[in-house]
């Protein structure tokens, strides 16, 4: 939860911050729609690329964007594994045999036992998952003898190999686009930004301005509520809570004793928030002054524009 970026700003005063909100907005958009565009494993790769050029010529830590993809990195590994075991199509590139016998089996059971054992203490779970399945396998390669009750022929195609590529890197690049646009996006402007592009919504009687404010508040309060989560879970740690052990059954008590505290958390924040709005006056629908006026500069005519270069590049090749 420490490491959670989707809501953060962070500082600067490098280019990219002095792009008008507006601007951020739709050319995160189109950089979005571009990337279902691509269709080749190159492709993507120059995408990530050109975010990653964009990263360091903005002086955004790239640290800080890659802690952006941990609540994304189970589901990265599921889709890369899936399709590498299930996608059997093209050449076959690489085969082994896993034998399943009886002191594979012991192997394997050992090795998930001191897996769980381990991970309580170790603070690098992620290099231990890998160590732990590289050790899987080498127990089912490596491990023969005479009493081999299955075997299971495991055939990884270039196809496969590369759509698992393929979806990662496009996993990456999205969430990789999406933050930087809020670690360079104060709120309150993304909440300005939203409000002037949201205006054409007014013809169907809908107020932009809640929409945006919506907005603004959940992606203000996401860190918010996590940091009082990772609070509330060392307080009961601290009365003897194991949130890492246990079955399932135990888990889940645990989980619920964690829910109630932040709900409760939850909507004492939402009072303070509509005291915090009505003291300064703010009513729903009713015209309001604005601090920050947004102002339209060259610079920002020209980020538009190459947007909208890339993504009528990517619709080329897409075509061709």
């Amino acid at each position: 939860m420490n490491n959670f970026v989707l809501g953060q700003y962070v500082p600067g005063n490098s280019y990219i911050y002095r792009i008008d909100p507006r601007v951020k907005i739709i050319s995160t958009i189109l950089l979005m729609i571009s990337i279902f565009f691509l269709t080749s494993i190159y492709e993507i790769l120059g995408a990530l690329l050109l975010i990653l050029i964009i990263l360091i010529s903005a002086r955004i830590s790239i640290i800080k964007a890659v802690r952006g993809l941990k609540p994304l990195l189970i589901l990265s590994i599921f889709v890369f594994f899936f399709q590498i075991f299930f996608n059997q199509v093209g050449q076959v590139v690489y085969s082994v045999n896993l034998n399943f016998s009886l002191l594979s089996i012991i192997a394997i059971i050992s090795l998930t036992v001191l897996f769980i054992i381990i991970r309580k203490y170790i603070n690098f779970k992620f290099l231990l998952f890998l160590v732990y399945l590289g050790s899987l396998y080498a127990s089912l390669v490596y491990i023969k003898t005479t009493d081999v009750y299955y075997t299971y022929v495991l055939n990884i195609f270039d196809k496969g190999l590369e759509t698992s590529s393929f979806v990662f890197f496009r996993l990456v690049t999205m969430v990789f686009i999406a933050t930087l646009l809020t670690l360079s996006t104060k709120p309150a402007d993304i909440t300005l930004g939203f409000e002037y592009l949201l205006r054409p919504l007014k013809i169907f009687k809908l107020n932009s301005e809640e929409f945006a404010l919506i907005i603004s508040i959940a992606l203000r309060y996401i860190p918010t509520i996590l940091d009082e989560a990772l609070k509330i879970m060392d307080a009961q740690a601290s009365r003897g809570a194991d949130f890492k052990g246990g079955n399932v059954f135990k888990k889940i008590r645990i989980i619920v004793s964690l829910l109630v505290p932040m709900f409760v958390l939850s909507f004492e924040r939402s009072d303070q928030l509509a005291d915090a709005m009505l003291s300064r006056n703010y009513v729903p629908g009713k015209a309001k002054t604005k601090y920050h006026i947004l102002k339209w500069k060259t610079f920002d005519t020209i980020v538009l524009i190459m947007s909208f270069i890339i993504l009528g590049g990517s619709i080329c090749l897409f075509v061709l």
